[in-house]
Formats: C-alpha cells, structure tokens, sequence
C-alpha cells in the first residue's frame, strides 16, 4: 500500500490527510494526519468518507456533448474544449456578462483554487455570478 499527503478539499480548513492506495493505484481510503497543524489528526466525517465519488460507476469518464434532440454523444476532450470555447465566445459581450454567464466551483476544491476560478470569472469573463456548492 502507498500512502500520498495532501490536503482534504471538502471544505476550506484544509486538514491534512493521506490518500491510501493500492499498488495498482486503486484508492483504498484516507487517514489524518497526526502532525499537521490544522487537523491534529482528527477528521470529520466528510474527510473520512468523502473519497467514494471517486469510484463512483455515475461519474463521467469521457466528455459528453448534448444533441438538438437532447441525447448525449460522447466526443474528444479536443472536441469538447472547442465546443464549451465556442459556446462562451457567443455568450460573451463587450461589458458585463452577469446576466448570461455564470460560474458555479467546487466545494472539493481548495480556497485557492475556488479563489483563481472567481477570478477567472470577475478578470476573464466579466461576470459576478459566481458560486459554490460548500455546505457543511
């Protein structure tokens, strides 16, 4: 078993936690780190069990884009990367975008990156409407 030290993204106390995992890279569990200055080696119950969307058989392993009659066709990240800039560029005026451009982050995402994707909506996109899914 290999053990990797980073940081549980559930919320922005930023714990510290190790990512247990087998030898072919299958993720086994999670457990505190004892040393680190914010979790002391305690966790809640979201850094304890909060790994299990990752072998999820729900989540997407390829892009999808939806069809005119509302089907989804799996396609290229190429494709879909164009298709997403495509879909901005049209939806992007010379000023404001709030009302028709919005940004939702993730709350298993660092404050660091929750910060840089605000960012990138504020400075790149020029729209306030942003949010985040972090519910305690």
């Amino acid at each position: 078993m290999k053990r990797m030290e980073t940081t549980c993204g559930y919320c922005g106390c930023g714990c510290g936690i190790y990512v247990n995992m087998a030898d072919d890279g299958t993720m086994l569990g999670i457990t505190p780190s004892y040393n680190h200055v914010v979790s002391k080696g305690k966790l809640c119950s979201k850094g304890w069990h909060g790994f299990a969307f990752v072998r999820d058989s729900r989540r997407l392993s390829n892009p999808l884009i939806k069809q005119k009659d509302g089907t989804f066709r799996e396609t290229s990240w190429d494709e879909a990367l164009e298709f997403a800039a495509n879909g901005l560029k049209s939806a992007m005026t010379d000023g404001d975008n709030t009302d028709v451009i919005g940004v939702v982050s993730s709350a298993r995402c660092t404050n660091e990156e929750n910060f840089l994707m605000a960012k990138l909506a504020r400075a790149g996109l020029k729209t306030s409407s942003v949010d985040h899914c972090a519910r305690l």
